[in-house]
């Protein structure tokens, strides 16, 4: 009896030892037919356009008058999508007269430190002039549309003089002031020349410097090759003398997205950001007021 259940139990282990051989075997031709099939796509490039499935660009759209408030939009977008690992790369569409040069200086510096973590494309579509010209320059390679309005280096400070009204109407001026400049200029009485070369010297030209130099450092250009472009002069995107200067590339959107699609597989798709909430209900009140009129509104020109 006691042979027959050693017998018995020998016959098990060999059966168990059998099984799991087999068990083995099978583990080991199924390993080497996923490697033989992960080969295969990968050289074939089957493999690599299934990995791009979920990669998303996403495209910004800096379209109004430059502001710290929108500014602010702006970059606290950008600092969500710097952590989303699925946004490969920001497409910047900018279509701005320009606006406020400490809100332009604080977007173009962080557009610069923002590429040393995920790439930006910057494509003017319409107009970067002044302060948007400013952002657009912390971008390489600067694209545009052919005709999309690009310069308007330099700035301006608008004084209206409504002292011949304010008589009409019975308006006078009071204040309180302490300090020789403490108000260099009124809305009802022209700037006399010393105000005028206080507000030239101390204001005005200090912030055309930083501009200038802050454009000529963005561009990888000296300040005398930029200079004959900062006089104020706005340029179409593809006007000969700005190349390489002002401009880098003349494209389009359609083709701006075709190269990305190539660099990162045809799957990729455009996430467009939605930088403030719109309104439906609320009609779209439109105003053309002609480029002149606009660009002699800027605060930077």
């Amino acid at each position: 009896m006691e042979n027959v259940e050693k017998y018995q139990i020998k016959a098990l282990k060999k059966q168990i030892f059998v099984t799991n051989l087999k068990a083995w075997i099978i583990g080991v031709i199924l390993i080497a037919e996923i490697l033989f099939i992960g080969v295969f796509f990968a050289k074939s490039g089957l493999l690599g356009k299934v990995s791009t499935a979920g990669q998303k660009v996403a495209v910004i759209h800096y379209n109004k008058e430059v502001t710290e408030a929108y500014t602010s939009k702006i970059m606290e977008q950008m600092e969500r999508l710097k952590k989303d690992k699925s946004y490969k790369e920001i497409l910047f569409v900018m279509a701005s007269p320009g606006g406020s040069p400490t809100a332009s200086e604080e977007l173009s510096e962080y557009l610069k430190s923002y590429q040393r973590e995920k790439p930006i494309t910057m494509y003017v579509a319409s107009i970067a002039a002044s302060g948007g010209y400013y952002i657009a320059s912390a971008v390489k390679p600067l694209i545009a549309n052919k005709n999309a309005i690009i310069g308007s280096i330099g700035v301006i400070m608008p004084h209206y003089n409504l002292g011949e009204l304010a008589k009409k109407v019975g308006i006078t001026e009071d204040y309180l002031a302490a300090g020789k400049y403490k108000k260099p200029i009124s809305m009802f009485k022209e700037i006399d020349d010393e105000n005028r070369k206080y507000m030239t010297e101390h204001l005005l030209k200090p912030t055309y410097e930083n501009f200038v130099n802050a454009v000529a450092t963005n561009r990888g250009l000296s300040r005398e090759r930029l200079l004959p472009f900062a006089d104020g002069k706005i340029y179409i995107a593809n006007a000969p003398e700005i190349r390489g200067v002002l401009v880098d590339e003349i494209s389009s959107l359609y083709k701006v997205k075709k190269a990305l699609r190539k660099r990162y597989g045809t799957t990729l798709t455009f996430s467009e950001i939605e930088i403030e909430k719109k309104y439906p209900f609320l009609p779209e009140v439109k105003v053309d007021i002609g480029l002149g009129a606009l660009l002699d509104g800027l605060r930077m020109k």
